[in-house]
């Protein structure tokens, strides 16, 4: 970032401060000094350009959003004060409108649903008739023939699967409810149909090396920041980050004597209460002793009263513990989840308990969550790979006389036990165990006196 900026953008940060901010501010002036251009003739021409830049494309939609979102409002308030000459209101990127036959169908789901999933069905439903508008479609009246041209589209587009996933997933729900209330004559099922929906990409669960492991917890503990604290109380509890961060002040509970953590409300909206050991309640108890103790948060914010630390503070604090760790992909704190899970199953927990602490709805979501662990998998296959070997084979002797001399009736009684397994009672099979029996009669006959069992 340059050391300097102009005085109009320093009095903007002060006012209007954050990550964000900061960061579109201080790229927009390195633009304009590359360029020599005074902030003064900056025109809406000049801002496409320094939006396309090869940097904004390997940014998500949602963080480039927001970061337009912070420049629209760094150049309102330049407008404001008269120092650029256009006025950058009719840049705001608007959402799509939704008629209102759509926002009849979210109100019909604000009683029963959060806020956060009807938002996510505006926002599905806004993509949906963003499409259907410009060519002057209707959901009341569309047939198979138009709605398959969109799901090329988007596939070509490159959407990815999860997303066109969950975009189907609400738009036929908006169908069926149409369906219902006799607003449209078309079956929803046959509109949006099963074959349509992408294959989700199963990934598996990406556990931290041992090696890798056992350091980075060590890096935590010794650590003077309350966020490493925090991540390895993370790391011995299976939280997911959003959970550790609405950690409450008091959230230790104890029951016979047992440390219990209360786990608030996360991602599948439930509570739960997961057992600690000695170190994680050491940890909380390191963490309740940060000054102000007056607070609501375990772990404390930048501020005191506001919101709980930052995820992006937390993530920053993990990279620089763990850059040089010996494992071969990123580490990040979700990791730290899935090598609290799969190192509670390598030591025999059953799988119902390991759902019951991770907070899974669906045994389903822990088997995909969760998996063994490499070393498991070769201990299991080494065994396995032991009993083929030995299945067959004969009995060694237990006497050196036995070995240089093998018993031929136990010999004949092996082969008669491997017939009667392995191949399917016949005739055949039947007159080759007479056969053998009569051997065995034979050779005991002619056994010396002294050798007869």
């Amino acid at each position: 970032m340059p050391s300097e900026l102009p005085p109009p953008a320093r009095r903007f940060l002060r006012t209007a401060g954050g990550r964000r901010a900061r960061a579109i501010v201080h790229a927009l002036h390195r633009w304009l000094a590359r360029r020599q251009l005074p902030l003064a003739a900056l025109t809406p021409d000049h801002l496409a350009p320094f939006l396309a830049r090869p940097r904004w494309a390997r940014l998500s939609s949602k963080t480039a959003t927001r970061y337009r979102k912070r420049l629209h409002d760094y150049l309102c308030w330049l407008h404001a004060r008269a120092l650029i000459g256009f006025d950058p209101e009719p840049l705001r990127r608007r959402p799509h409108p939704l008629p209102p036959l759509a926002r009849e169908f979210l109100a019909s789901l604000a009683p029963t649903h959060r806020p956060s999933t009807c938002l996510a069905y505006a926002t599905w439903l806004r993509k949906f008739y963003a499409w259907l508008d410009p060519r002057g479609l209707e959901p009341q009246h569309l047939s198979r023939r138009d709605l398959v041209p969109w799901f090329e589209e988007l596939h070509t587009a490159g959407v990815s699967p999860v997303t066109r996933h969950n975009l189907f997933i609400d738009v036929r729900a908006f169908l069926r409810w149409l369906s219902e209330h006799r607003r449209m004559r078309t079956a929803p099922d046959d509109l949006v149909r099963r074959s349509d929906f992408p294959k989700l990409p199963q990934y598996l669960p990406r556990p931290l090396t041992a090696e890798a492991d056992r350091e980075l917890q060590r890096r935590l503990g010794d650590s003077e920041l309350p966020g490493a604290w925090a991540l390895l109380l993370m790391r011995r509890t299976g939280l997911r980050i959003g959970e550790l961060r609405g950690l409450e002040y008091h959230c230790m509970r104890d029951d016979h004597h047992r440390a219990l953590l209360k786990v608030p409300l996360g991602k599948l909206h439930t509570e739960r209460l997961v057992p600690l050991d000695a170190g994680a309640v050491e940890l909380i108890h390191r963490l309740q002793s940060l000054a102000p103790r007056a607070r609501p948060w375990l772990v404390p914010g930048a501020r005191l009263g506001g919101p709980p630390v930052g995820y992006h503070r937390l993530e920053r604090i993990l990279k620089a513990l763990s850059h040089d760790l010996p494992d071969p992909a990123r580490i990040t704190s979700h990791r730290l989840r899935h090598t609290y899970a799969t190192e509670l199953l390598s030591a025999g927990m059953s799988l119902p308990g390991v759902m019951r602490l991770l907070g899974h709805r669906d045994y389903r979501m822990t088997l995909r969550y969760t998996a063994i662990t490499p070393e498991t998998v070769g201990d299991e296959y080494a065994t396995a790979l032991a009993r083929l070997a030995t299945k067959y084979r004969l009995p060694p002797p237990s006497t050196p006389e036995q070995a240089s001399d093998p018993d031929p009736d136990e010999l004949l009684e092996h082969l008669a036990r491997w017939l009667r397994k392995s191949i399917p009672s016949e005739p055949a099979l039947q007159a080759l165990l007479k056969r053998i029996q009569r051997l065995q009669h034979t050779i005991r006959k002619l056994r010396p006196s002294s050798t007869k069992k």
